[in-house]
C-alpha cells in the first residue's frame, strides 16, 4: 500500500549529522528514513532538490492578543508558515488577553481560536498576575496542559503599582517557583530579567530630553539591569529547585551569569532572539527599534553568539509581537516589541550559517530539538524521525530574497527592522504534520490546520 507522501533528494539535517536520505510519510507521521532508491511508492512524491530537510521550525516565544484582541491577531502568524515554522509556543494571559482569574473561564476560548484559525501548531505559556494564577499553576498543568509559567520580573515599582496591577516582586517569584519546583519536567518557571527600581531612576530623566533614537531605550534600560534580575532568579531557583528559563537574553553579561550557573549545576536553560543577535542600538529604527530588554552592541552580540556555539544559549525564539508604526510613533508610550515571526529562519540562515557564525546543525539544536525538549513537546516535534510528526522545512541555503514590509505576510504589523535587507537562504517548502503549508512562496493550505499541544508532567 502506497504511503501518503515521500521526499527524495534532500539532505536531512539533526543537531548532529547531516544525511542524504528520503523520508517516507504517512497520516501525518514519519514513517521511513531510507537511501531513494528504498523508499515506498507513494501518492505524492516531492523532489528536495538537493537542498537541506530541516524538522519544522519552533517559535518558542510569540505574543498574540498583546495589543490586539487575540481572535484577530491571530492572522499575523500565518506569516510563520512563510519562514518554516510549524508550531508556536504563545504567551497567554498578557495585556489584552490577561486573566487574572481561573484560566476554566478563558481556556476553551483561547484554544478553539488558535485551532480555528492557525497555521501551525501551538502550545501555551501561562503568565503570572495573580495569586489565583499562583494558586492554579498545578491545576492548569494538569487539566490544560500548561506546564511553563511567566514572570515578568520588570512588572513591578511605585508606579506600576498605583495602577492596581500585581507586582511581580521576589516574594511572588519565591512562591510561584516554589509550586512549579513540585510538579516535574517538562514544567519550568519563565522569567523576564530586568530590574525596575533600577530603571524607574534613570528612564524619567532621558524621557525629559525628547530623545527618539533607539539607542535612548538601550540608555533607559542599561544591560546590567538584567544581569542583576537574572542573578536573582538564578538563585531562587537554585533554593526552591524549580527549573528556570530565562527569555530573550540580550546582554553579555547575562551570558556569563548563565553559563556559570550551568557550571554549578542549577537547571537553567539560557534563550534570545534573532534580533539581539543581528540589530544594534544604533541601528536607526527610532521607535520602531523598542524591545525589552533594548537591543544591545556589537560585544553583546558576538557574546550572543558564542554562548549559543559553545550551548549558554539553548533555544531561539522570536519574541513576535504584531506592533505598527502607529502604535510605536513615540519611544515614551507604553508599546513594545516586533513583528519577527516571517524572519527568524530566514536570518538564522543568513546571518548564523551563511556567515559561518553557527552551522547548520547547531540551527537545527536551537530552533528545533532543544525547543522541543525544553517544553515537553519532544519526540512529537523538533527532530525527523520515525514516529514523530512530519513537520518538515525544505531549505534552499543559496537563494537570495530582500526583506520588505511590503513582502511580508502580515495583516496587522506593517514594517519590519531588516528593511532593505538581502538575505540569503530561504525556506522553500513548509509542512506541517504531512500537510504542505507553503511551497516555493505560495501558500497552500487553510487556516484551521493547527492543534494545540497539552503537555503533561512527571507528576501527573
Amino acid at each position: 500500500m502506497a504511503v501518503d507522501t515521500v521526499i527524495k533528494n534532500g539532505k536531512i539535517v539533526s543537531p548532529s549529522s547531516i544525511t542524504s536520505k528520503g523520508i517516507a510519510i504517512n497520516k501525518g507521521k514519519i514513517v521511513v528514513i531510507t537511501d531513494a532508491a528504498d523508499l515506498p511508492q507513494a501518492k505524492r512524491t516531492i523532489d528536495a532538490q538537493g537542498n537541506f530537510i530541516l524538522p519544522g521550525i519552533i517559535d518558542v516565544h510569540i505574543h498574540t492578543g498583546l495589543y490586539l484582541p487575540l481572535d484577530e491577531e491571530i492572522k499575523d502568524t500565518y506569516a510563520a508558515a512563510f519562514s518554516g515554522i510549524t508550531t508556536i509556543g504563545n504567551y497567554v494571559g498578557m495585556r489584552l488577553s490577561a486573566q487574572r482569574d481561573s484560566y476554566k473561564l478563558v481556556f476553551d476560548k483561547w484554544r478553539g481560536i488558535w485551532e480555528r484559525n492557525s497555521l501551525a501548531d501551538v502550545f501555551f505559556h501561562g503568565n503570572i498576575i495573580s495569586d489565583t494564577n499562583i494558586k492554579e499553576i498545578t491545576i492548569n498543568a494538569r487539566r490544560y496542559g500548561i506546564t511553563s509559567f511567566k514572570f515578568m520580573m520588570i512588572n513591578k515599582g511605585t508606579e506600576f503599582i498605583k495602577k492596581g496591577l500585581y507586582p511581580i516582586d521576589d516574594g511572588v517569584v519565591w512562591l510561584g517557583f516554589k509550586e512549579i519546583s513540585s510538579l516535574g519536567y517538562p514544567a519550568r518557571a519563565v522569567v523576564h530579567c530586568e530590574n525596575r527600581e533600577i530603571i524607574d531612576r534613570i528612564e524619567p530623566l532621558l524621557k525629559a530630553t525628547g530623545r527618539q533614537d533607539t539607542a535612548v531605550w538601550a540608555e533607559a534600560h542599561p544591560g546590567f539591569c538584567e544581569t542583576l534580575d537574572a542573578e536573582k532568579a538564578i538563585s531562587l531557583a537554585r533554593l526552591t529547585g524549580a527549573p528556570l528559563y530565562i527569555v530573550h537574553i540580550a546582554s553579555a553579561d547575562t551570558v556569563d551569569v548563565v553559563a556559570r550557573a550551568k557550571a554549578e549545576g542549577v537547571d537553567v536553560v539560557g534563550e534570545t532572539c534573532p534580533h539581539y543577535l543581528t540589530l544594534t542600538q544604533f541601528a536607526p529604527l527610532g521607535p520602531l527599534g523598542k524591545v525589552n530588554p533594548p537591543l544591545r552592541d556589537e560585544a553583546s552580540q558576538e557574546r550572543l553568539w558564542q554562548g549559543i556555539r559553545e550551548g549558554t544559549i539553548s533555544c531561539l525564539g522570536s519574541d513576535h509581537c504584531s506592533t505598527t508604526k502607529e502604535l510605536k510613533k513615540d519611544m515614551w508610550q507604553p508599546i513594545q516589541g516586533m513583528p519577527g515571526l516571517d524572519v527568524l529562519l530566514p536570518v538564522m540562515l543568513s546571518e548564523g550559517v551563511n556567515k559561518g557564525r553557527i552551522t547548520l546543525e547547531k540551527l537545527v539544536e536551537v530552533c528545533c530539538y532543544n525547543n522541543a525538549r525544553t517544553f515537553g513537546i519532544y519526540p512529537k516535534k523538533g527532530v525527523i524521525q520515525v514516529g514523530s510528526d512530519a513537520d518538515l522545512v525544505i531549505v534552499d541555503l543559496e537563494k537570495r530574497v530582500k526583506l520588505s514590509a511590503a513582502s511580508s505576510h502580515y495583516t496587522f504589523a506593517d514594517y519590519t527592522p531588516y528593511e532593505g535587507w538581502e538575505v540569503k537562504g530561504w525556506p522553500v517548502l513548509t509542512m506541517l504534520r504531512g500537510n504542505i503549508l507553503v511551497k516555493d512562496g505560495k501558500l497552500l493550505a487553510k487556516p484551521g490546520l493547527g492543534k494545540y499541544l497539552p503537555r503533561s508532567t512527571n507528576s501527573g
